[in-house]
């Protein structure tokens, strides 16, 4: 069995967005969880005089932190159940006529392989 779930959570924040992607798989004995979700965030904006004052612009800016990677694993000896978590945390710039926006962004991929509960407990 294959099911696949993707919401788009909604915030009074319209500077926000978030989507979250969950899919379960059953296959013999064990059950597959993966989960994707992007948040991003509109952190700044600024309007230029010009379309092409961007690119001087770009060059005077204080540099954002590199992006960050995190991954971590977790396993449970006892069960064989398996964790494995990727984040990336970031910055990006979008620019829309006149205005460049600062966009911070998260992205998590999370898998999970776990044995099924038997169905006779």
């Amino acid at each position: 069995m294959r099911e696949i779930v993707v919401r788009n959570l909604t915030s009074d924040n319209r500077l926000e967005r978030d989507c979250l992607i969950t899919e379960r798989m059953e296959q013999g004995d064990y059950t597959t969880r993966i989960a994707r979700r992007c948040t991003y965030r509109i952190e700044s904006s600024t309007t230029l005089p010009a379309l092409q004052d961007s690119v001087g612009w770009a060059k005077t800016l204080d540099p954002q932190p590199a992006r960050q990677v995190f991954v971590t694993k977790r396993m449970d000896p006892d069960t064989g159940d398996e964790c494995v978590v990727y984040k990336v945390l970031g910055h990006l710039y979008v620019v829309m006529d006149r205005v460049v926006f600062c966009v911070g962004f998260r992205h998590t991929l999370s898998m999970d392989i776990g044995s099924q509960p038997d169905p006779t407990l």
